[in-house]
């Protein structure tokens, strides 16, 4: 199958990153925003959130300081657009991995799963997670993150349901599957350094692709409203931020998540 993703590309696509202008300085500077916000992700991956610094940065991306200060300001002004470059980055490379499946490997061996997993250990996606554990302290980080994540996310949604065509029909089993599969992935993620076990890793995959299909094909049926009330979070959503008693230290992941699956599969 081959999804139509350029709408939500074109969407997410950060400022000053489009097709490059007819006149030469145009396209140095979009050249350089690159050249930045690729040096961001790398330091963001290697070093931490904490660690990751301007001129860092600019060491990583060859550029002086100064040149880099004259398209970002200030590190939480870049952090902004790196945001927004990850996000348009990790669906960028979702797509791919999405549309290089057959039809049979998308519905009947339901191997979206795996390409999703492959996905959580790319550079993008640790960087991503390394934001993530610096906004649960950082106030200012977590003002620009999570309202960016939450713009990605209802986009995402929405997208879904023309990458996987098979579950357009069954918006309410959609929006549990994304739930469901995102949460028991990132799960597997923060835990695989922990259990240090390729097989037990693919059981669980595994398990997650059937039940995600027995969801789709009706085989299993989503609670009732009165069902889940008794399962209702005390707090409020408004109250509700990154919480900090569950997710590590920042600089943790990146350090612990560094093979693929087929590295460490080996």
């Amino acid at each position: 199958m081959k999804s139509d993703m350029s709408s939500i590309l074109n969407t997410l696509e950060p400022v000053g990153l489009g097709p490059a202008g007819p006149k030469w300085q145009q396209r140095k500077s979009s050249q350089t925003r690159v050249a930045i916000l690729e040096a961001a992700i790398h330091c963001l991956e290697r070093h931490g959130y904490a660690q990751t610094t301007m001129q860092l940065i600019a060491e990583v991306a060859k550029i002086s300081r100064g040149a880099m200060t004259h398209h970002y300001a200030s590190k939480l002004e870049l952090i902004s657009a790196v945001i927004d470059y990850l996000f348009y980055r990790r669906v960028a490379i979702f797509e791919k991995k999405i549309g290089s499946l057959t039809d049979k490997q998308r519905i009947v061996e339901n191997l979206g799963i795996e390409q999703a997993w492959e996905a959580y250990f790319t550079r993008e996606h640790k960087a991503y997670l390394e934001l993530i554990v610096a906004a649960r302290t950082d106030v200012e980080l977590q003002q620009v993150f999570l309202p960016k994540a939450q713009r990605y996310d209802r986009l995402w949604r929405a997208e879904n349901a023309r990458i996987f065509p098979e579950w357009r029909d069954k918006p309410d089993l959609l929006e549990c599957a994304i739930d469901f599969v995102q949460a028991a992935l990132e799960g597997l993620v923060l835990n695989s350094p922990i259990w240090n076990n390729s097989t037990r890793e693919a059981v669980f995959r595994a398990f997650l692709a059937d039940i995600m299909r027995k969801l789709r094909d009706g085989e299993l049926k989503l609670p009732t409203r009165r069902e889940s009330e008794k399962f209702r979070s005390s707090a409020p959503d408004s109250e509700k931020t990154i919480p900090r008693s569950v997710a590590p230290k920042p600089g943790q992941i990146a350090t612990q998540v560094t093979k693929t699956p087929r590295q460490r599969a080996k």
